[in-house]
């Protein structure tokens, strides 16, 4: 299959260095696409593939069946939606598009061309110790959740990341900042393995950094029977990643590289009921301990080829096969994390709590209104 790579940036890159190395059986690079004239000559140059400056003509071109789109948000929609409606297979970076109005756009679009393969990078879903954690949930093994708390201060970027792209980390250019960028990926997992919050109050700030969106956020979701917190920032160091999940029947903690899983004899409810002392009775506090580990396999692949590559070769397979449950995350459900993001916008703007999803057209309205107060800030030329 003939895969082209639209947006050759940071990302972009590795994704047309993937293809081009055959490190997705079943697929080569058969061109590049990118609006900036320098990259597209150096891409000719190490790749030998042709470069276009429109994606319009490299879809038209009927030069490849399948795309992968890496360009700056406010483009994914429209390169999408075109990409999809002339039958070429489209794997979208994150997030899906700025807005759940937009998202909701191209996900009808995708929903119409239904023999279109439509898959959006979701790579950290393939990092099977959160793949085990979604089962031990989903399997009742941690009885009823009670508490969830993530924390991922370990997206460290300095104020030279944001200076390498004018559009980084800017309502106009990005659609926002930690959240949109970075967080797209932990608020994926959260609801992936979790589901969905009915609400959502969020505080964010900018903190040592020269940007007009947030580098810190804190958050709290509500499940109705449980509450998440949620904390994020890409100014600390070292940092931290950690997600834990407490359940009537145990307590799961997920750091980079182990996962480790307290799971109790009964749950609490029983023990609590037989207890004939005030801290418990002992024998039926008991718990067997289950630890996993990323790898050393897990670490030397993503060293060579990154994580994102298990996402593109199941995008491969999938379009192949015309068979969308290959797909490490299928397009659609890029809206649900995009969904988290908006509403945690709105809640801090409106320094209120927010229902999820919030109003699609009011967010859109609200962000135009974040656009051309930075607009106007800016300094006159």
């Amino acid at each position: 299959m003939r895969v082209a790579v639209i947006g050759v940036g940071r990302m972009g890159s590795r994704h047309a260095d993937n293809l081009a190395k055959g490190a997705a059986p079943g697929a080569q690079l058969a061109a590049v696409c990118d609006i900036d004239p320098e990259v597209r000559r150096k891409a000719e140059n190490k790749w030998r593939v042709k470069a276009y400056d429109d994606f319009r003509e490299l879809v038209d071109s009927a030069d490849v069946q399948a795309v992968v789109v890496a360009t700056p948000h406010y483009s994914h929609t429209e390169i999408c939606k075109y990409a999809i409606e002339r039958g070429l297979h489209t794997l979208v970076e994150k997030p899906i598009a700025v807005t759940a109005k937009d998202a909701g756009e191209l996900i009808s679009c995708a929903k119409r061309h239904g023999d279109v393969i439509f898959a959006i990078m979701y790579n950290q879903r393939t990092n099977p110790l959160y793949a085990y954690a979604k089962r031990l949930v989903e399997g009742g093994e941690l009885g009823r959740i009670v508490r969830a708390d993530f924390t991922v201060t370990d997206w460290y970027r300095s104020q030279y990341y944001y200076d390498m792209n004018g559009w980084r980390a800017s309502w106009s250019g990005e659609g926002g900042g930690t959240l949109i960028n970075q967080c797209v990926h932990q608020l994926d997992l959260l609801q992936w393995i979790l589901g969905m919050p009915k609400t959502v109050q969020c505080k964010c700030r900018t903190v040592g950094r020269k940007i007009t969106t947030e580098n810190d956020v804190t958050a709290l979701f509500g499940y109705g029977d449980f509450d998440c917190s949620f904390r994020a920032s890409t100014h600390e160091l070292p940092g931290v990643n950690r997600f834990e999940i407490a359940g009537s029947k145990g307590l799961l903690t997920i750091t980079r590289g182990m996962l480790s899983a307290k799971l109790l004899r009964m749950d609490e409810s029983e023990i609590n009921a037989r207890s004939r002392r005030d801290y418990g009775n002992k024998a039926d506090k008991k718990y067997r301990v289950v630890r996993k580990f990323y790898g050393i396999g897990n670490y030397l692949s993503d060293a060579l080829y990154g994580q994102q590559c298990r996402a593109l070769r199941a995008f491969v397979a999938a379009a192949e096969k015309r068979d969308p449950s290959l797909l490490v995350a299928k397009g659609e459900e890029g809206i649900r994390a995009l969904s988290l993001i908006n509403a945690m916008n709105m809640s801090d703007w409106t320094r209120t709590g927010a229902e999820v999803p919030v109003d699609a057209d009011a967010y859109a309205a609200a962000l135009e209104q974040k656009k051309e107060q930075e607009r106007a800030a800016r300094p006159k030329q």
